[in-house]
């Protein structure tokens, strides 16, 4: 081997990551068993694929799922230092290349269990407790705005997955495939219980959705309850109780590490 040792270094991630073979000329008699080291990476990248997406794996079998496996990787090579953002873009992928695109229960299921896998995984954070809006002035609350714990994400589905997913989680054989949601797209969260440290989730109605989607692009509560107000006819009485009563919910789960009004003090 000929070469500084980082140089070398450098030039074999790049043969493994683009191909490049220049690394060759630095290596005795031009490294006959290179070839080794990429079936090892590459098998090492689908294996992380097979443990993060095993109820996808499930669904597919083991031909069709290597060969996603493979055609996404070969457009989405690993570009972070750790493997575990690997499969971050593999739903969107399903649902836009053929051809998975014809089964949009694939991407579904890559969805949800991506999901299940940022929630379980996410930086803890503190959540407020229900008293924090007990003692919340009335003057304050047209400008709350809310900050929500990392582990609480969304996705969209129009298959209901759930079931079909949470069986090869135990290990046993699903019922059934998973079904089309007859009123869907729905809008499904997930996120980190507290208390068991257990992944919970549910789907969403359609106006929790939209306000929920709204809280976490830091609209007031007065904008949320305009818009509640605008998309289902309500009064301004009644979206505010609707508003009041989803984000009850939402800090009784967890999801709310904090609210904020600008220019006031909250207690």
């Amino acid at each position: 081997m000929t070469g500084a040792l980082t140089t070398v270094q450098e030039l074999f991630q790049s043969r493994l990551l683009a191909g490049d073979e220049t690394i060759r000329v630095h290596l005795t008699a031009g490294g006959p068993h290179l070839d080794v080291y990429d079936h090892a990476y590459l098998a090492r990248l689908r294996e992380v694929m097979g443990e993060d997406f095993p109820a996808l794996h499930t669904l597919l079998g083991d031909e069709e799922f290597d060969a996603a496996v493979t055609g996404y990787l070969a457009q989405h090579p690993s570009s972070e230092r750790s493997v575990r953002w690997l499969g971050r873009a593999f739903a969107d992928w399903l649902r836009g290349t053929s051809p998975w695109a014809d089964l949009p229960v694939a991407g579904d299921m890559a969805a949800f269990e991506w999901g299940l896998g940022l929630a379980f995984d996410a930086p803890d954070a503190d959540a407020i407790i229900p008293d924090v809006l007990a003692a919340t002035s009335p003057e304050a609350w047209p400008l709350l705005v809310f900050d929500f714990h990392p582990a609480l994400n969304t996705f969209v589905l129009t298959h209901d997955v759930a079931d079909f997913q949470q069986a090869v989680t135990r290990e046993d054989d699903p019922d059934r495939a998973p079904e089309a949601i007859l009123n869907g797209p729905e809008t499904w969260a997930a996120w980190r219980d507290a208390d068991s440290l257990r992944v919970q989730f549910r789907p969403l109605s359609e106006d929790e959705a939209s306000g929920l989607r709204l809280a976490r692009e830091a609209k007031t509560f007065e904008e949320i309850c305009e818009a509640l107000a605008g998309r289902d006819g309500l009064d301004q009485g009644d979206a505010a109780m609707r508003a009041a009563g989803m984000l009850q919910g939402w800090i009784l789960a967890g999801w709310v590490a904090g609210i904020s009004a600008e220019g006031m003090t909250l207690a």
